[in-house]
């Protein structure tokens, strides 16, 4: 897959996103390190750490086929980058490795985890020790079951691969998801059954939300976004299965989902912004605000119109016109480049391409520059910046939609003023490779064997 434009630098870092992301493949590798993260350390269960693998749950294994999706200091993939880096991913020719990746977090969810996909695995498709040391306290937050959920579906449509819908496995993750696991999470803190899963503290503790820098959230706007992506996902794929009747329902879930969000959870007395979490204590929260390492606002507030759950018009214009001021000012942006990859997609679904154009410039401009955690190396070390800048051209910039099922492919551009025109070759389509040329007023798909 190539891409040519005028605009030299979109040609530029393109090419260097693709050639990153081999990098991170690690399919085949003979006796590779496991349970290996920061501090040239080994993390065992229950906490246990070693400074050499001597014990048996450190020693090499035979890697299977995945990818690096997480810190380049740890040896694992994560929900969360996994993900955001899946569509990314299968551009660059790596099926195979995503249906295992996603096949592994799914089938290791079950009644004893609460029914959450353990947070990561090692490359032998082992739990990472380091974030899952036992299942009484391991990383669990609410937003990544969720987006498990939506990504069975959007990899159906993107790969044409049957089993994302048919296999009993994945469906089943996905309908305890959909009806034990919310409704066991449902009303634990404030005590009020709402349908919407509660957090009870800190990533080991379940989180709501994504936030991790100092925010604990008992209702989290984030994880309720995902949720209504979730819900769709579900309906959509009931309805492959033949089952009709329940699809509807779920689609009238979603829906209803969606006004309680807009006309009463996001609703904040005195203002016209939307909550983006409720504390154990009932309080609403809608300001953006940093204190140091702690962000209030940020990835709980982006999810919301990033996963399509608001209503469009000039209150959800000025929610992106609020994002958009507190990730340019220096004072109040977030540290973690991993937060940034986000907002391109989340511009681009609203049809504001020169906020999506600005990050994905600003982001590869980062690439060089050393990550805020230090022993993962620079920021274009970070897996997630590469694969996601595939994606953002490929779905952004260019707007190309895929229904592998269908044989289907549509383009809608999306084009800054900076960008004339792009030219994509070989793009992987089904069976097909083909070529896209896109310009200000015109696209054209041209299909090859």
């Amino acid at each position: 897959m190539k891409l040519q434009s005028s605009n030299k630098f979109l040609e530029e870092a393109f090419a260097w996103a693709v050639d990153k992301t081999a990098a991170f493949v690690v399919t085949g590798t003979k006796n590779g390190d496991i349970n290996k993260g920061e501090g040239n350390k080994w993390y065992g269960p229950d906490g246990k750490t070693i400074k050499s693998p001597t014990e048996p749950w450190a020693e090499p294994k035979d890697y299977k086929p995945c990818f690096w999706a997480g810190y380049f200091d740890r040896t694992a993939y994560y929900i969360r980058d996994f993900v955001h880096q899946a569509s990314g991913a299968y551009y660059v020719g790596l099926e195979e490795e995503i249906f295992n990746m996603y096949y592994t977090f799914v089938s290791n969810a079950s009644a004893k985890t609460g029914w959450f996909a353990p947070w990561a695995f090692n490359f032998d498709g082992s739990v990472y020790y380091m974030d899952t040391p036992n299942y009484k306290s391991f990383v669990r937050e609410i937003s990544a079951q969720f987006e498990l959920c939506e990504k069975a579906y959007s990899l159906y449509l993107l790969t044409g691969d049957k089993r994302y819908a048919e296999d009993d496995v994945i469906f089943n993750f996905i309908e305890k998801t959909m009806t034990v696991f919310i409704d066991n999470l449902d009303g634990t803190v404030l005590k009020e059954k709402n349908g919407i899963p509660e957090g009870k503290g800190d990533i080991f503790e379940i989180s709501a939300t994504y936030n991790e820098r100092g925010f604990n959230a008992a209702e989290a706007g984030d994880s309720i976004a995902a949720m209504y992506q979730a819900i769709l996902s579900y309906a959509n794929i009931l309805k492959i299965r033949g089952n009709q009747k329940e699809a509807e329902k779920q689609f009238s879930r979603a829906e209803e989902l969606k006004e309680y969000f807009n006309n009463e959870w996001s609703v904040v007395d005195g203002s016209d912004m939307y909550a983006y979490a409720i504390d154990n204590k009932g309080r609403k929260h809608y300001k953006w605000e940093k204190k140091g390492t702690e962000i209030h606002g940020g990835e709980t507030l982006k999810f919301i119109p990033m996963k399509g759950i608001t209503y469009p018009g000039e209150r959800n214009e000025r929610l992106l016109d609020y994002i958009h001021e507190c990730e340019l000012n220096i004072e109040t942006r977030e540290d973690n480049i991993e937060s940034l990859t986000y907002l391109p997609d989340l511009f681009f679904r609203h049809n504001r391409s020169e906020e999506a154009w600005h990050w994905m410039k600003h982001i590869i401009s980062q690439k060089d520059l050393p990550h805020e955690h230090k022993s993962q190396g620079t920021n274009g070390d970070y897996p997630e910046i590469s694969f996601t800048f595939i994606s953002q051209v490929i779905e952004g910039l260019m707007g190309i939609s895929v229904n592998a099922a269908t044989g289907e492919i549509t383009a809608s551009p999306c084009l800054p003023e900076e960008i004339e025109d792009i030219k994509l070759y070989d793009f992987r389509f089904g069976e097909y490779t083909v070529d896209i040329f896109i310009e200000k007023d015109k696209t054209d798909i041209k299909k090859k064997r």
